[in-house]
């Protein structure tokens, strides 16, 4: 006689979740049946409110400050530049760029000047004057790009380091017509912004002279590139032209520079004209730059 014999059994999906749904039953029902000890139940608690913001008003003297915090933060770039002596040398990029010492020279006592109009206007605004550099372009912009131009990179865990600028001058031409063209859109983005006449008069003065100080720059860089043409690049970066668009553009004013990573990328920075995040509000305080008192 024959004994019976058993064959494997299938395990399928549907045996299979029906197991485990069976299991984390069955563990649930122990668990619950099991000793009678309880831990201390962790209590999550209230955390700290969350802190009241200010909310800045953005008036006439709010943008009247933040235009000459703008100025004050090209006017001190243009100090450092001058100091470190960065455009004494020559480029390799541009060659019959020359020595812009005395150009720079003058563009910076020109965004001195346009700082203290813009503060006046304000405090006839009834607001205050705001004696130094924005707080987030030199933070965010100016300095990074300073650091990157003179310094270079750090190394890191993930990443080699970066060693500073291949052709300084380059970098610090280019960074000086970016900084014209940020302020004459500034300048023409407050015209539109502000209320009263002699507010938009500074603000068109302020926009005309620094237009034309970036046309010049441009053809400092580029000579004869008055208006785009089909080669917009140069060793990878952008080639600066005299009138870039028909109108004056408000739009980002693209930097590259510095020696390129690993990959050969080189940093690449937006200058925007102000915006929320950029405003010098009337509780906007001074931080590390603080106006000699007296």
């Amino acid at each position: 006689m024959n004994e019976p014999t058993s064959s494997p059994a299938v395990i399928g999906r549907r045996n299979l979740l029906r197991a485990g749904a069976l299991t984390v039953g069955a563990a649930a029902l122990l668990a619950a049946c099991g000793s009678e000890e309880t831990g201390e139940v962790a209590t999550v608690g209230n955390g700290a409110p969350n802190p009241d913001l200010e909310t800045g008003t953005v008036n006439n003297a709010v943008r009247l400050r933040t235009a000459a915090s703008v100025e004050n933060t090209i006017a001190n770039a243009y100090a450092t530049v001058l100091e470190l002596g960065l455009l004494s040398g020559s480029s390799a990029l541009y060659p019959n760029l020359g020595d812009q010492t005395a150009n720079v020279t003058l563009f910076a006592e020109h965004h001195t000047a346009a700082a203290a109009a813009y503060n006046e206007l304000a405090v006839a605004a009834g607001g205050q004057a705001w004696e130094c550099g924005n707080p987030r372009f030199d933070s965010v912009f100016v300095a990074a790009i300073f650091s990157r131009i003179t310094e270079g990179v750090e190394a890191t865990d993930t990443a080699s380091a970066i060693p500073a600028s291949d052709d300084p001058v380059r970098d610090v031409a280019t960074m000086v017509h970016a900084l014209e063209s940020l302020s004459a859109a500034t300048a023409q983005a407050l015209v539109g912004q502000v209320t009263e006449p002699a507010q938009r008069k500074a603000a068109m003065e302020v926009g005309v002279r620094s237009g034309r100080q970036a046309a010049m720059m441009a053809l400092q860089i580029n000579p004869g590139g008055y208006v785009p043409g089909e080669v917009t690049e140069q060793d990878g970066l952008p080639i600066p032209v005299a009138v870039p668009t028909v109108f004056g553009s408000v739009g980002g004013i693209l930097w590259v520079g510095g020696a390129g990573d690993e990959n050969g990328v080189r940093m690449r920075s937006t200058f925007e004209t102000p915006s929320f995040n950029s405003m010098v509000y009337d509780f906007t305080e001074y931080g590390e730059c603080a106006p000699a008192e007296g």
